[in-house]
């Protein structure tokens, strides 16, 4: 009787399993739901818990629109379902599933459904699943392995729905490659604290496998099987050759791609960048290294080429991840001769003298923003484009110099370019409709076609680069780049990594889903051997072609110390005096590098500590900093002050040489300075005229505040236009909307003197070492700071001719309070250089025993 009603129940379950679950859409049209395009999703989770999923879908073809969030508003035997219906038509949508607002997806990369011609499309979805059920009758929902992982050649880590009892094992788990068992040595917990019944196991091969390219599959009695995922096991597969890519020659060009996981490898080849069709296709030869290689021995100049790799199954169509040269969008990689992309006396190009990091006055700008306004006086054809930030001798209202004039007026040493890099979701073609701040990459080793005068031609772009960076050079400006190795724009199908190595170069956890510790739904594993060769490779190369003269790297947290110095140490081989910097944080996930960890690497961190102490908070606008008068601020901006070291046992952070901090109090993330100060005194200049007492108290702030910035130890940055007010309208992330970060260089007339101000204080730091003492042991030595006759006031002498100044003495004093302050000065006679309303190295006035400090003020006297 116990045999029989098992064999009924296992029955009963089995047909529930296999059951052909409720179709909303057999036998009818997207016209029966009056509607021209419809998607009906249905979901199903094995914990049952649908509490807060919900549905984000966007229009992905013909067009990419906006997306938006639905509710599932049915539920049948297989789980909640909606039906979506638009009033266009479309051939392909997007979609996620997520929690609540983004809370977490059920899959982290974007999936997407093709329509078909009834307009009507309707799918199943099994949680943790990437891949959809079409068919009803299709769909299984058995228990099931959810992942399957080879992190080294004997084990294999999986993750099930359901948990299994590991003390049962033998005969119920088989772990099958090309139709035959490997032998299973033992099932162990995968976290050692768990009980035998568990749902994370840890399969232990009895030999090692080494075969990565077959499939290999994880099956257990009662569950639907995995496919394993080759992850870690590929570093046993380095390469540590210098020539991945596209290597060319007028005779030959040779192809190498490395992709152990692929069972085979295919060239195709295109006489036009718009061809759908290969005119040529070739057979590549891997090694033991998994490198894929072939070369094709006539001058291919001009063409156009992808790879088509085999894997886990699956044919996979790809540019090349080592693109040096692509077509329009960068739906191609193209073939060219890099030679002929360089400017006349390439090779004569001279880098501007720099010697000390601290040395460096860094202006942050972004290619369009810099220039596209038509105040700018940049020539029409080169608004927001490459050669527009590099026209000479523009000028904008009243006279003032704008773009690269400017640039040269101010003074800086460096401008930081925001990121130019292959940018994912930017058409080329679409220059005036279109806009984006650049942080989301698809290539890393190509310019973005964007901000190119002719971005069909694949040379273009590069020359353009080449010439804006040898044009900077020529006026005395070196050049940093704005990189993101961190992530990148998308995962899956529109990743050239994930194409040709699916699931190697980022970051996944047991489930073998992304993880998203950059906030934009990925991460790149920069730990892993072949991800870090990638990373230095690509800012070699980037120093080497385009005499790139610095990097700043985005979300610098996410990657790892030990990828950090090689980028460092192999940097420094090709340029002594390369500058490189990034931020010390995550979009949310595990912090790599953190403030400290740059210690004796030649690498510098952005110093929120002093950015917050001067500016306020960037979380709530309407708190004040110590540049508006906030109290108690002064330790911290003493600390900011000695270039971030330990100074003493109070005046201390996380430097250990002053090279290592880049200090700050704006850039393109959170609110520009100006509009911060408004916001935080109640105000909205860009909606209202404000009162001229909050006017001229905004623009005492914006000299007071980057006054300190440029008269203390360390790297100074400041964010392109803080010199003339710039506003962004009160917003504080326009990352796709051109209007608010467009520089008006109306105000730059109009605010004159702030310019001027900015102007002198960089003039006085470049003139007077003193301000840039290049290590701890000098600063404790020549730095004092001394008593303030108020609080909201910090005071300090560099004595004793610092780092070699030729003045002897050099006091600096700030005074945040609202209301006059006396200050008694130390013995001797004064000469006065900057003071409220005018800054730099002529002398202002002369005094001896005391001052009077004007409210929201820096001061600069010295001694000879």
């Amino acid at each position: 009787m116990r045999k029989k009603a098992f064999l009924i129940i296992s029955l009963l379950i089995s047909v529930f399993i296999f059951a052909t679950f409720p179709s909303y859409s057999q036998g009818k049209s997207a016209e029966d739901f009056n509607a021209k395009t419809v998607l009906i999703i249905h979901y199903h989770r094995f914990d049952n818990n649908y509490n807060g999923w919900n549905l984000w879908i966007w229009p992905h073809k013909p067009q990419s629109l906006e997306g938006h969030a639905y509710q599932f508003t049915g539920k049948d035997d297989f789980g909640p379902y909606a039906i979506i219906t638009f009033d266009e038509k479309y051939t392909e949508l997007g979609y996620i599933i997520r929690l609540n607002e983004w809370q977490a997806k059920d899959v982290a990369k974007d999936r997407f459904v093709k329509i078909p011609e009834s307009g009507i499309a309707e799918i199943w979805v099994v949680t943790s699943v990437e891949e959809p059920y079409l068919k009803a009758s299709d769909v299984d929902i058995r228990p099931r392995v959810l992942s399957a992982i080879m992190d080294s050649s004997t084990e294999i880590k999986s993750v099930l729905t359901t948990p299994f009892d590991i003390k049962n094992w033998k005969g119920k788990i088989n772990v099958i490659s090309n139709g035959k068992s490997l032998e299973i040595k033992n099932v162990e917990k995968l976290d050692p604290t768990d009980i035998s019944k568990t749902n994370k196991i840890k399969i232990i091969l009895k030999n090692p496998f080494k075969e990565v390219d077959s499939n290999i599959e994880v099956n257990i009695n009662g569950y639907v099987g995995k496919n394993v995922i080759m992850r870690n096991i590929l570093n046993d597969f380095y390469y540590d050759g210098n020539d991945l890519g596209v290597t060319y020659t007028h005779e030959k060009s040779v192809f190498k791609v490395w992709s152990p996981v692929s069972k085979s490898a295919e060239l195709l080849l295109y006489k036009k960048y718009n061809s759908n069709t290969p005119d040529e296709r070739y057979k590549m030869k891997k090694d033991k290294n998994g490198v894929w290689s072939i070369s094709i021995n006539k001058d291919l100049q001009g063409w156009f080429y992808k790879y088509r790799f085999y894997s886990y199954g699956k044919y996979r169509e790809t540019v090349d991840p080592y693109s040096k040269a692509v077509s329009i969008n960068s739906e191609k990689s193209a073939i060219i001769d890099l030679n002929e992309t360089n400017p006349d006396n390439w090779n004569k190009d001279i880098k501007p003298p720099f010697v000390n990091p601290e040395d460096a006055i860094v202006y942050e700008i972004h290619v369009k923003d810099f220039t596209i306004n038509e105040n700018s006086g940049v020539s029409e054809k080169l608004r927001g484009k490459y050669l527009g930030l590099v026209e000479e001798n523009t000028k904008g209202p009243d006279g003032v110099k704008t773009g690269l004039s400017h640039l040269k007026e101010l003074g800086i040493t460096h401008v930081h370019i925001m990121p130019i890099q292959d940018i994912y979701f930017i058409d080329e073609t679409k220059f005036s409709e279109q806009y984006g701040w650049g942080y989301d990459p698809k290539l890393y080793n190509v310019p973005d076609g964007f901000y190119s005068v002719n971005p069909f031609d694949p040379k273009s772009r590069i020359y353009e680069v080449k010439e804006m960076v040898k044009k900077f050079h020529e006026n005395g400006i070196r050049v940093v780049l704005d990189v993101v190795y961190n992530h990148t724009a998308v995962v899956g199908e529109g990743s050239a990594f994930d194409q040709t190595v699916p699931y190697y170069y980022y970051r996944t956890d047991d489930m073998g889903h992304y993880t998203n510790g950059s906030g934009v739904g990925n991460e790149i594993a920069t730990e892993r051997p072949m991800v870090r060769k990638f990373i230095v490779d690509s800012v070699k190369y980037w120093a080497k072609e385009y005499h790139i003269d610095g990097f700043r790297f985005d979300l610098m947290g996410l990657i790892d110390k030990k990828t950090m110095a090689k980028i460092s140490e192999e940097l420094h081989k090709i340029d002594p005096d390369i500058l490189l910097y990034g931020e010390p944080w995550t979009g949310g996930g595990k912090l790599l590098f953190g403030k400290g960890d740059q210690k004796n690497l030649h690498i510098a961190v952005f110093n929120d500590d002093i950015r917050n102490a001067i500016r306020g908070s960037v979380f709530d606008a309407k708190k004040k900093g110590f540049g508006l008068g906030s109290l108690g601020k002064e330790t911290k901006i003493k600390r900011g002050v000695v270039g971030s070291i330990t100074y003493d046992s109070r005046i201390r952070l996380w430097a250990a040489d002053p090279e290592e901090t880049i200090n700050y109090v704006s850039n393109h993330d959170n609110h520009t300075l100006w509009d911060k100060n408004a916001i935080a005194l109640g105000y909205e200049p860009w909606k209202e005229k404000v009162p001229e007492n909050i006017e001229e108290k905004l623009k005492k702030s914006q000299k007071f505040s980057n006054a300190i910035i440029l008269t203390s130890q360390g790297i100074a940055f400041l964010h392109g236009g803080v010199d003339f007010a710039r506003t962004k309208m009160g917003e504080h992330n326009p990352y796709n909307k051109q209007l608010p970060n467009e520089f008006d260089w109306s105000r730059k007339a109009k605010y004159y003197d702030i310019f001027e101000y900015y102007k002198g204080l960089i003039q006085l730091r470049k003139e007077h070492p003193a301000f840039r003492m290049t290590n701890a042991e000098m600063i404790k030595q020549h730095l004092e700071f001394l008593k303030t006759p108020k609080k909201r006031m910090v005071a300090f002498i560099l004595k004793n001719n610092a780092n070699g100044d030729k003045w002897k003495n050099i006091l600096v004093i700030y005074n945040a309070n609202s209301s006059k302050v006396s200050f008694n000065l130390p013995e001797g006679k004064w000469n006065i250089v900057v003071n409220g309303e005018k800054a730099g190295t002529e002398i202002i006035n002369t005094s001896e025993t005391k001052i009077t400090l004007e409210p929201l003020s820096t001061y600069v006297l010295y001694q000879q």
